[in-house]
């Protein structure tokens, strides 16, 4: 294979790399605990687009309980957009996919 083949290669894959990363802006996912009690919904970049809470998770007697509960939440949100962006970068891009999505 010569190297001009490889930079066109590349070059594609980057574009469509590219074009994951914009879909990825518009996926969402949503991270949950309490059995519900807290959601929280996030992009395929990991961003945090919103919050729910269920009243019975509000105890102002003890807020750290909704603390942790909003933690594990957030948590679980970014845990599932990380794995959705490695998702769509490994069937989009095949094998380079997985190595691009840690550029981005």
């Amino acid at each position: 294979m010569n190297i001009q083949k490889i930079m066109k290669e590349a070059q594609k894959a980057q574009k469509k790399a590219a074009e994951v990363q914009e879909k990825l802006g518009g996926m969402m996912v949503v991270g949950s605990a309490g059995g519900g009690l807290v959601e929280v919904t996030a992009n395929g970049h990991g961003q945090i687009m919103g919050v729910k809470l269920k009243p019975e998770a509000v105890d102002k007697d003890d807020l750290e309980a909704l603390e942790d509960l909003l933690l594990v939440a957030i948590q679980d949100a970014q845990k599932k957009a990380h794995d959705l962006s490695e998702k769509e970068m490994s069937r989009e891009l095949g094998g380079i996919g997985n190595m691009l999505g840690g550029m981005f």
